[in-house]
């Protein structure tokens, strides 16, 4: 029985508060609930997340103090100590993510001026171009990017330096300059498991280096990172759009004049217009001559 009354007096001795101490009321406790308050009111960016988790510890710390020195309850101690390590955490977390992602210069270079303009952030741009999902090329003058009906269009490529020329047969097409994609329409063109191949030949003509993607690692990487699909299809677009005008320079017509490809029906009805005319006047001899007053007539003014 003196055994008993020694352990229970051991007991009730270990967790004593003392004496006038023992007010819930606390000033800790009024100061944990308002850090409370300051802390959900934080905004849900990065920074906000940062500056609620340290408001955070702060209230739970105080809390822990409240519970230990205020009304001895080891329990609700361990509960909000716990708390305070599990938000130390989080806010370790917050800081990692924050961390500015360094790349190398002709990936720094590509990032500022093609990724980061367009709200890219730098770790998704990372995992853009991560070894798991990319890899850099080189080229040397005269070496092939893509052969002619002889390479699979299952990949994309990016120049990050030189110049490359697009060849179909033996007619020089278009040119190549760093940052822009070398197979953008070869990649939009073409669909994941379809075996096609290149329609023209993608040659270097200075040193080069590109970056490559697989299809089907990028394709998985865009279905997790839905901004970034958006972003590539974006640049992918306007990309083709440049290489089609550079095609437009090339087409002239008989007189020198260029032909414009935003308008093909437009201008195929004018030249059909000017070439009715001319047949007109050649067996007619006609003083005057409107063109079409709807589609597929003609009226015409023949001299007496």
């Amino acid at each position: 029985m003196d055994d008993n009354a020694t352990l229970a007096k051991s007991n009730t001795t270990i967790f004593v508060c003392p004496e006038g101490q023992h007010e819930p009321q606390h000033v800790m406790y009024q100061l944990a609930n308002v850090c409370f308050i300051v802390a959900y009111l934080a905004p849900s960016n990065k920074t906000g997340l940062l500056f609620m988790h340290s408001i955070l510890i702060l209230g739970f710390f105080l809390f822990s103090m409240w519970a230990w020195n205020v009304v001895c309850a080891p329990d609700v101690f361990s509960w909000n100590f716990f708390f305070v390590l599990l938000n130390m955490g989080q806010m370790l977390y917050v800081l990692y993510t924050m961390r500015k992602v360094k790349f190398p210069l002709e990936l720094e270079d590509i990032y500022r001026s093609m990724f980061q303009p367009l709200q890219v952030s730098r770790l998704s741009f990372k995992k853009l171009v991560s070894p798991e999902c990319a890899q850099m090329m080189s080229l040397h003058p005269g070496e092939a990017y893509a052969m002619q009906s002889l390479t699979k269009t299952d990949r994309l490529g990016l120049l990050v330096s030189g110049k490359v020329n697009v060849i179909s047969g033996q007619h020089f097409l278009h040119n190549i300059q760093a940052k822009e994609f070398l197979d953008s329409p070869e990649f939009e063109s073409s669909r994941s498991g379809v075996e096609e191949k290149f329609k023209v030949s993608i040659v270097a003509v200075t040193p080069c280096r590109c970056i490559v993607w697989q299809r089907q690692s990028l394709e998985y990487l865009l279905i997790k990172e839905t901004h970034l699909s958006n972003v590539l299809a974006l640049l992918l677009s306007r990309d083709i759009t440049r290489k089609l005008y550079a095609m437009n320079d090339k087409m002239v017509t008989e007189k020198g004049s260029h032909l414009d490809i935003r308008l093909p029906s437009f201008t195929g009805s004018l030249a059909s217009q000017e070439e009715i005319k001319k047949r007109t006047e050649s067996v007619f001899g006609s003083k005057e001559f409107t063109g079409p007053t709807g589609y597929g007539h003609t009226r015409a003014f023949l001299s007496e």
